[in-house]
């Protein structure tokens, strides 16, 4: 019980300062609006849409991507299967879209990471140089491709987009818009001060050249890597290249997952990050406060647990409300905050049972993630 007494208040302590400071963050986080460019100026771009099966809402999502306010660009759905409900769908929407898709059916890949394979197959048949990557369940407004192609010619080496889920369906995808907008959110913003800027690039956007990733060594090495989008922004990063964060927020539409499902990926997301940036995950550990706070008050009951624990409690939901006026801006989603110390107190779990091995569940297949990230053997 003493040994609890200093443990405790001393992570819940930490815990509290973290959100303070994410708190902050996320209030003074601004993104000016690049200034407007005739449409001469905007370059081509391709855009690859990777996907293995057809998500819910798959249809709309790719039309969003077909309905752009742009000049010139193209759509390249690809799939590994011949069968993949996806390519009727992708012809469907092409169809009425003027013949905007375009679907690539490769085969069986090789590889650890398929859906990098994947890419570069679909790159092989892109036409222009500047590459647009988004994965099948995003949905997108027609000022997506101007907003980001503006944002690339301030001398960004890739722009890349955080996410938001402002519908869920299910429990699993509720926990999944909590996770997203009250953890993945505020640690990007705490990140981007820390470290001075970004180094890393998420699946949901990544807008970069051909001729830059080539000098990154290509898509070859991060075929070996679970974190594909992390590693495809961190290799840009190291070749001098800056990666900036886009003012344009990507819509998930999330599926019917049950609890289990989002464990299962969260999961994954933790070990992943473990190994790609240990030192990082192990102080991402202090983000829990919620759950430091918590056991401190039931282990030692009375005023000053009870006050820390009021104080984490009133700042994380502070960090939370930030976040909501910042990038979520949908009325109806605040109702699901109610459920926040929930998926904290989950989100510990997933992070200490984190540690207990290396396997993850991805794409239907099994693997342990080595050290840096890479994809060993097959379990």
């Amino acid at each position: 019980m003493e040994t609890l007494k200093i443990i405790l208040p001393a992570l819940a302590c930490a815990g509290c300062a973290y959100w303070i400071f994410a708190l902050a963050c996320i209030i003074l986080y601004r993104q000016e609006a690049p200034p407007a460019r005739p449409e001469s100026q905007y370059p081509p771009i391709s855009i690859l849409k990777p996907v293995k099966g057809a998500d819910r809402g798959f249809g709309e999502n790719l039309k969003s991507f077909c309905t752009q306010d742009y000049p010139e660009y193209e759509v390249i759905v690809g799939t590994e299967d011949a069968d993949d409900q996806a390519i009727q769908i992708a012809g469907q929407i092409g169809a009425e879209t003027g013949g905007r898709v375009k679907v690539v059916v490769t085969g069986a890949l090789p590889g650890p990471n398929r859906k990098v394979s994947l890419l570069e197959k679909m790159a092989q048949t892109a036409r222009n140089d500047l590459i647009a990557v988004s994965d099948g369940d995003m949905r997108v407004d027609e000022t997506y491709l101007k907003t980001i192609a503006a944002e690339y010619f301030e001398g960004a080496g890739m722009v890349t987009s955080l996410y938001r889920i402002t519908g869920p369906v299910s429990a699993g995808s509720a926990l999944e818009s909590l996770a997203i907008a009250t953890d993945f959110m505020p640690s990007v913003m705490v990140a981007r001060v820390v470290e001075g800027g970004l180094s890393f690039g998420f699946g949901a956007s990544m807008l970069f050249s051909r001729g830059a990733l080539d000098e990154a060594g290509g898509w070859g090495p991060i075929a070996h890597y679970l974190a594909d989008d992390y590693q495809l922004g961190k290799r840009l990063f190291d070749t001098g290249r800056s990666v900036r964060l886009s003012r344009y927020i990507m819509d998930l539409v999330p599926g019917r997952e049950g609890l289990g499902d989002y464990l299962s990926r969260q999961l994954r997301w933790a070990r992943t990050y473990r190994t790609s940036r240990p030192k990082g995950y192990l102080g991402y550990g202090v983000t829990h406060a919620l759950t430091y706070g918590l056991a401190y008050l039931l282990a030692v009951p009375g005023p000053l647990s009870a006050a820390l624990f009021a104080a984490i409690f009133v700042f994380r939901y502070g960090a939370a409300f930030a976040v909501y006026g910042k990038f979520i801006r949908k009325k109806s989603w605040l109702k699901w905050l109610v459920f926040l110390p929930v998926r904290d107190i989950a989100g510990f779990f997933v992070w200490a049972v984190s540690f207990a091995g290396n396997k993850v569940s991805w794409r239907g297949r099994v693997f342990k993630v080595g050290k840096g990230g890479i994809m060993e053997d097959k379990c």
